[in-house]
């Protein structure tokens, strides 16, 4: 009785959690629009998108997603120009706004967060000659897709949350004491007492999501051969092949891990993997991206993962819908 309490009580717990996420945002503006991953750049004329400033953004933006297994960008861009920039496109999820003034004395970038629509991210990158405003964009690249991922992944998960499964959001929170938002249609496959695999499958895809931990040490549990290592012991352990003697693995000759550290995850110091799982001993395979980090509450190193499988489709947007599920952690209190 005392543990069917206990879960009750979970289940309340991530429900209300879930309803004040929603209750909190503002219901005064307009949803955000655009396609996935697609940003809307505004420049004052063609020439401009044209030319080197068009050619710098497109060079960044559209650059192969690494880790999939068909080359695939990681963003789409649509255009306008200053003069077709009305107010139905303002309500853009991600706008990148050209500005060239010759009188200005150097480059500056101004940004808002929902001004028009929700959710929204403007940035407006002025400066004074081309030159000065390729050079300006370069620098902060980074930082504003960063920026825009951010509003991808929020945008997805507004979809996911109102239908999102509770009980496997309560059954994550039971045994590593925080919670994800799980979209409908999975399950749970493998339930032990340091890892969870969560499935989805459909008739010719299947995605998933892991969790696993164990006990934190040192900092060299975040290197790249580390991660490797672990991932390939853990999933290796619990995720069998299709065939007898096949059981998960990780690409590592033609493909190997992408590591790299992420200043946005909810956990705090957080290290991404992106690469290809493989299934030893069979010829199954496809991408997966992984968040690590080390839970003080606990002592354990926990990593978040997810990888899809749609033989011979595109993978990058359903891999990004499994990024954004990573990315709804939220700790709550662990069970006494």
């Amino acid at each position: 009785m005392k543990n069917t309490l206990k879960i009750t009580a979970l289940l309340l717990l991530v429900v209300l959690m879930a309803a004040c996420s929603e209750g909190t945002r503002t219901n005064s503006k307009d949803r955000s629009v655009g396609g996935t991953s697609e940003i809307l750049v505004v420049t004052q004329n063609k020439e401009q998108w044209d030319g080197r400033i068009g050619d710098s953004i497109r060079h960044f933006f559209l650059d192969y997603q690494y880790g999939l297994p068909q080359p695939e960008s990681r963003n789409e861009l649509a255009h306008v120009t200053t003069q077709g920039f009305s107010d139905m496109f303002k309500k853009h999820k991600c706008i990148l706004e050209v500005e060239i003034n010759s009188s200005l004395e150097k480059a500056v970038a101004e940004t808002s967060e929902n001004a028009m629509a929700e959710p929204q991210r403007y940035v407006k990158i002025s400066a004074p000659s081309i030159t000065a405003w390729v050079e300006y964009f370069d620098r902060n690249k980074e930082v504003y897709k960063a920026w825009f991922d951010k509003v991808e992944r929020e945008r997805i998960l507004h979809f996911f949350r109102p239908d999102a499964d509770a009980a496997i959001a309560a059954a994550i929170a039971k045994k590593f004491g925080f919670t994800l938002t799980v979209p409908p249609g999975f399950y749970i496959a493998k339930n032990e007492p340091d890892f969870m695999w969560l499935r989805k499958e459909l008739e010719k895809s299947s995605s998933d999501i892991v969790i696993y931990q164990m006990p934190y040490k040192d900092t060299l549990q975040f290197e790249a051969p580390s991660l490797v290592a672990m991932r390939n012991m853990m999933e290796g352990q619990y995720i069998p092949g299709p065939s007898e003697g096949s059981y998960m693995g990780t690409e590592t000759e033609f493909v190997p891990p992408l590591v790299t550290t992420v200043k946005d995850y909810p956990a705090g110091y957080t290290r991404e993997m992106r690469g290809m799982w493989k299934v030893e001993n069979d010829y199954m395979g496809g991408p997966f991206v992984s968040y690590t980090f080390a839970d003080a509450r606990t002592g354990q190193l926990v990593t978040v993962e997810g990888f899809y499988y749609e033989p011979n489709q595109k993978k990058r947007m359903p891999l990004l819908q499994l990024e954004a599920v990573a990315y709804s952690l939220r700790f709550v209190e662990p069970e006494e």
